[in-house]
């Protein structure tokens, strides 16, 4: 209808784009507008009598514009949400016409028709909420037309306190089926969501499932602060950002039914003859996430997930959380994985089921974080600066890891540092280093293409949280160096980390403040560097065991680094080939100057690095490492 589409390009929105509205959209003056209008057209009806019939897909998302006005003037006022899948709503949608583009199909990327579907489902649910309202699911009405179409008149009718006439049942299109022999997690949560959104209103699982979502959904990519080119691919930072939400939201997973001997038969299969190509009826790898918010959730789970899949191997996860609330005797995988985990009594269930039914059981974990002496050391400086209460968690925390690593059929790390350490635990270590998925891949190849970088020379630090400050204490005044040395060079720090001790030394003129981004952004901070900086505390067990992550991101946008000469870098960076090293505060500020000063030298080590890193750390390749484990 044209006052809703007018009223969206008030807010600079079309009807197919999927980004969230404004807070406080609906109190302006542009909705004071609308509702005049709106007002005038209703009134028409007022004195017509009968019953008035609203239809226009916008009112998904655009129904509090009219609620009141619709209010004022009819009683009662039903609202029948009509819900499709996901699946369903992008051929609808391939089929309208935009009205910038003549006879052009409005949508043909399917992340953004599934971003659409769940703006425009999820935003009708939640205005709808204490109103009089009924639900029609379209896979119903295309089964049995005529059965649908007469219970939602009954139901319209009741509602409207009479009867109402039989119509012509609607030609619905049936509601696609999955062709996917292997469903990807995109495809679990969106069913997940839409059986939420099919569940009654008192369904307290089903509104936390849609709440948690919506807080998801609610990501920008890029983020609002990061200025970028309109004539980017929009399709690409539309699938970015539905990646992001599919990586966060949970699904409970679905296990195929396999007799004992089957399973024994498979493993004895596996073991003799290894290179057989895993099957979609295979029982999956199953992950659980003791916090699917933490980042490393991404690097752990959700990248060795979508790289398994690539592989044709069935591979799905749930939460500690989601497993406490889950019958385990249920599970049935080709191997769990329990990543940061605490332990509780359904992670004892859970090891005590696999053990019962033969199913390996391994434990990850990407930080030293399980050596309660090393935290007593004060080795781990943000832990060590906590109140008590919090140090004794954190140190009750490593006991439970260590009794987890010593009950687990093998361990996993990233870094073979930290495997050395995990083997005085348990000695089955195997190391499966982080890596980075095709997604991360292609906004760092967009942004790289970019040119973000300002006038002249940025050396950069994303420290993420404020737990680096150690780290970056061990390069301020080598930096300070730096920057006094050549004035045209400036300081991005990108994250939360607090540069009140350093007023006096960094120059404040060259220094830039950017905030903490998801890491879906982080590709676009990077790129706005010329200089990578990567500081860790020297001859430190915790900072020696880290993944080289701030190393492979920063070169997927072809950004040289600098950083410490600890092991893990030491093994990583041929020095003056594929980045740099430092070994004191006097190479730290050599360093950067060398780099600041040498625009061919930045692109030939930034090149190498990216090629390097691009074949070693892709999550496709890493995710081969898990068909091999002990399984």
């Amino acid at each position: 209808m044209r006052i809703n589409r007018d009223f969206l390009a008030t807010l600079g929105l079309r009807w197919w784009d999927p980004e969230s509205l404004p807070d406080g959209c609906f109190s302006n003056s542009a909705a004071a507008g609308a509702q005049a209008e709106i007002g005038a057209l209703l009134d028409q009806f007022v004195d017509g009598g009968g019953d008035v019939l609203l239809q226009d897909a916008s009112l998904a998302r655009l129904g509090p514009l009219w609620l009141e006005e619709l209010k004022a003037r009819f009683e009662p006022v039903v609202i029948v949400r009509v819900l499709g899948r996901a699946d369903a709503a992008f051929q609808a949608f391939s089929q309208g016409v935009r009205e910038d583009v003549a006879q052009s199909p409005a949508i043909t990327c399917r992340a953004q028709s599934d971003l659409l579907w769940l703006h425009c489902n999820m935003e009708l649910e939640r205005w709808t909420r204490g109103e009089q309202r009924l639900l029609a699911a379209c896979d119903e009405l295309a089964q049995s037309p005529q059965e649908g179409g007469r219970r939602v008149l009954l139901a319209l009718g009741q509602a409207l306190g009479r009867t109402l006439p039989a119509l012509d049942a609607p030609a619905l299109p049936k509601e696609p089926t999955a062709v996917e022999p292997l469903p990807s997690d995109r495809d679990r949560v969106l069913e997940r969501i839409y059986q939420a959104l099919s569940a009654h209103a008192e369904d307290k699982d089903a509104k936390g499932s849609l709440e948690a979502a919506w807080a998801q959904l609610q990501v920008r990519v890029p983020a609002p602060h990061q200025a970028f080119d309109p004539s980017v691919d929009v399709d690409l930072l539309y699938e970015a950002r539905l990646q992001r939400f599919v990586s966060l939201c949970e699904y409970l997973p679905q296990f195929p039914k396999v007799s004992p001997v089957r399973r024994a038969a498979d493993r004895i299969v596996r073991r003799v003859w290894r290179p057989r190509r895993p099957q979609p009826a295979d029982p999956p790898f199953l992950f659980i996430s003791g916090n699917p918010a933490a980042r490393s959730h991404l690097y752990r789970v959700r990248n060795p997930i979508e790289g398994l899949r690539r592989l044709g191997a069935p591979a799905c996860w749930m939460s500690a959380k989601m497993l406490g609330r889950c019958d385990v005797s249920r599970i049935n995988a080709r191997c769990v994985i329990l990543h940061r985990c605490a332990q509780d009594d359904a992670i004892d269930a859970l090891i005590h089921w696999c053990r019962r039914r033969g199913m390996p059981i391994g434990y990850d974990i990407d930080d030293l974080i399980f050596d309660a002496e090393i935290m007593r050391e004060g080795a781990i400086h943000f832990i060590a600066n906590l109140p008590e209460p919090e140090r004794e968690a954190w140190l009750e925390n490593a006991n439970g890891h260590q009794r987890l690593m010593a009950a687990a059929d093998f361990c996993l790390t990233p870094t073979e540092a930290l495997a050395e350490h995990a083997r005085r635990v348990n000695p089955r270590v195997r190391v499966v280093e982080n890596g980075f998925s095709a997604e991360v891949l292609a906004l760092s190849d967009l942004w790289r293409s970019r040119r973000l970088r300002n006038d002249g020379p940025c050396v950069g630090y994303a420290s993420g949280t404020a737990t680096h400050e150690a780290d970056f204490a061990t390069i301020a005044r080598p930096l300070a160096q730096a920057l006094k040395r050549q004035p045209n060079l400036s300081f991005t720090l990108v994250g939360s980390l607090d540069l009140a001790p350093y007023e006096d030394l960094l120059p404040a003129a060259q220094l830039e403040r950017r905030p903490l981004v998801e890491h879906v952004n982080l590709a676009h901070e990077l790129a706005r560097f010329d200089i990578n900086l990567v500081p860790l505390q020297p001859a430190n067990p915790f900072c020696d065991a880290k993944s080289p992550l701030k190393y492979f991101e920063a070169a997927l946008v072809g950004v040289p680094t600098v950083a410490v000469a600890n092991p893990t870098y030491k093994e990583l960076i041929r020095h003056g080939e594929n980045g740099l090293l430092a070994h004191s505060e006097d190479e730290w500020a050599a360093h950067i100057t060398l780099l600041a000063n040498n625009t061919d030298l930045r692109a030939r080590q930034g090149a190498q690095a990216r090629r390097e890193c691009v074949a070693r750390f892709h999550a496709g390749r890493l995710a081969g490492k898990y068909l091999q484990l002990p399984v």
